[in-house]
């Protein structure tokens, strides 16, 4: 019994250890204003290549293919070349995708963990209000914003500019 508890103690230290390696809000928000002209550039290609709804250094989605791999990727590779350069310059080494309902360009800063259990933090920029809005997202968010049937997702925003938010969303 002593074995198994401590076996739950180590495992729950564990969970919240590695919850706390995500950036803070502040590390962040701190990114965003240092690199907003490169968000801002990667927003605005996204949005001219709209056939792709996932750009990461290695792969793409197209709006009706994410098979990989394929020859069509869906843009030149000089264009690729121009976004692998601003991933690395602002630290997106995950890439971006785009959400819908309602659209949105999601830059995933760090992640953990695989679907059906991880987590990810990160920047999002939409022209909608998005919601729910929490003051921090360095704290696990309330358990009443988890959804889904066995209450294991959320996802909620902080505003930090006109259109831009940090994000966090654990699945």
């Amino acid at each position: 019994m002593v074995a198994r508890l401590g076996l739950s103690v180590v495992v729950v230290l564990a969970l919240l250890a590695a919850r706390g390696t995500f950036p803070s809000d502040e590390a962040l928000r701190a990114r965003f204003l240092t690199h907003r002209v490169d968000f801002e550039r990667l927003v605005a290609m996204a949005n001219e290549d709209n056939r792709l709804t996932r750009i990461a250094p290695d792969f793409t989605w197209l709006d009706d293919n994410v098979a990989w791999p394929r020859k069509d990727v869906g843009i030149s590779e000089g264009r690729w070349n121009d976004y692998r350069k601003i991933f690395r310059r602002v630290g997106a080494s995950e890439g971006i995708l785009k959400g819908t309902n309602p659209t949105r360009i999601i830059f995933p800063i760090m992640s953990q963990g695989l679907v059906p259990a991880g987590a990810a933090k990160g920047l999002v920029y939409s022209q909608a209000s998005l919601s729910p809005a929490l003051q921090s997202l360095d704290e696990t968010p309330p358990d009443k914003l988890f959804d889904g049937p066995d209450r294991s997702h959320v996802l909620v925003y902080k505003p930090i500019d006109d259109h831009w938010y940090i994000y966090y969303e654990q699945w």
